[in-house]
């Protein structure tokens, strides 16, 4: 078997696996809502998921050292696959007796076990794709990962609304069986664990970490993934919801207009990444310098329109150069780290971005409430500019080509 056709059972069996990922939630928020009447506790679902998957990222770095990438892939999405199926049953037969506490434990282990599988596909994938097609899979990746989101929810929520959230968690059961299946299919150009000296515990743990502080390149763009982690906060749902009524002064329903035409201009910027990636790769270091200076100048006009229609147009242009920048930045990782190296080095930097993003929501959920709105979008808008600055000072360390 080709690598060709190993990276189409990576992205197949990931996009099953998103797709499961997200119609799970949307059934459990259903679930959760009809039996508590609460927003409250609904709101404990994205917490729950976020706490867990920042810690399985932590962990992740003793995993890697045990199993190959393969095996992480396989057996983290063969254990989500049994985890649905107990919840399955469970909210098919017990859940009105027994209460939510089991299920916030399922949700906690699903989500744990994603803090290994992430890095370990962002991981696999110079194995299966040859370097000067990186820049390309991973727009690809990019388009087929935000195809899902844009449409998941709409997908999800009008299967709901026809039947159950008990018989919408049996369907993510299902598509994780099929993503399992498709994880065991994909073939490694050779053997990839190696036989090097045990590690202790903590020097494991930490040599992602150690790697991004000791690498120019990865040190400069993990600097903005922190800065992009923090201004990020500003398109949550808490904080657009304040946004439409306190200054667009529109309903609910904008919302998801705005964050439908945010994906979609992610979508969009990843195809634009496709098209022009022989050139992007020579050009990474421009492709996050531009893409973060047009992200902070947006957002302070997006902070600060009136016109819901143009608020729309900017949220677009948000999703493109988002896009753009963020595939620049994962090349750069891909790139410029050891294929031994690779995987604790994306654990490490998506348990950063975890940990940094949920930590901002309060800071950020806080200003908005004492300042008001436009005071939020204002700060994001500083941090990406200077963001923008510090991208463009390091730029030579990001001239890996």
């Amino acid at each position: 078997m080709n690598d060709k056709h190993s990276f189409r059972y990576l992205w197949i069996g990931q996009t099953l696996a998103n797709s499961g990922d997200l119609f799970y939630i949307v059934g459990l928020i259903t679930i959760v809502y009809s039996l508590t009447q609460s927003a409250t506790i609904m709101a404990v679902i994205p917490f729950v998921i976020a706490f867990s998957r920042f810690f399985g990222g932590i962990i992740a770095p003793w995993v890697i050292d045990r199993y190959a990438l393969k095996q992480i892939l396989i057996y983290s999405q063969l254990v989500k696959t049994i985890l649905l199926v107990c919840l399955t049953i469970y909210v098919f037969t017990l859940l009105g007796e027994g209460g939510l506490f089991f299920v916030f434990l399922l949700i906690s282990f699903t989500a744990f076990l994603d803090g290994w599988a992430t890095p370990a596909r962002n991981a696999m994938l110079p194995q299966l794709v040859p370097s000067h097609k990186l820049v390309r899979a991973n727009s690809f990746l990019a388009v087929v990962d935000q195809i899902v989101q844009l449409g998941g929810w709409a997908v999800g929520g009008i299967f709901v609304a026809i039947f159950s959230g008990e018989l919408l968690i049996l369907v993510t059961a299902i598509l994780f069986i099929l993503s399992t299946i498709m994880m065991a299919a994909i073939q490694v150009k050779k053997q990839e664990r190696k036989q090097t000296p045990r590690m202790d515990k903590l020097a494991s743990l930490l040599e992602g970490w150690i790697t991004i502080w000791k690498t120019p390149s990865l040190r400069t763009v993990a600097a903005t993934d922190i800065i992009d982690a923090i201004s990020s906060v500003v398109w949550i749902a808490a904080i657009l919801y304040i946004y439409i009524e306190e200054v667009l002064h529109k309903s609910e329903i904008w919302w998801g207009y705005i964050n439908s035409t945010f994906f979609a201009g992610l979508i969009v910027g990843g195809f634009i990444s496709f098209r022009i990636e022989s050139h992007l790769k020579k050009r990474l270091a421009t492709g996050i310098f531009v893409g973060t200076i047009m992200i902070g100048l947006i957002t302070l006009c997006f902070g600060f329109t009136t016109n819901a229609w143009l608020a729309l147009v900017l949220s677009i242009l948000v999703g493109i150069a988002t896009a753009i920048k963020d595939i620049s930045q994962q090349t750069v990782f891909q790139l410029t780290t050891s294929e031994e190296k690779l995987p604790k080095v994306f654990s490490a930097r998506d348990a950063i971005m975890t940990g940094v993003f949920g930590s901002s929501t309060l800071l950020f959920g806080y200003l908005a409430e004492v300042f008001g709105v436009q005071v939020v979008f204002v700060v994001a808008s500083v941090l990406l500019l200077l963001s923008a600055i510090w991208s463009y000072v390091r730029r030579e360390t990001l001239k890996i080509i």
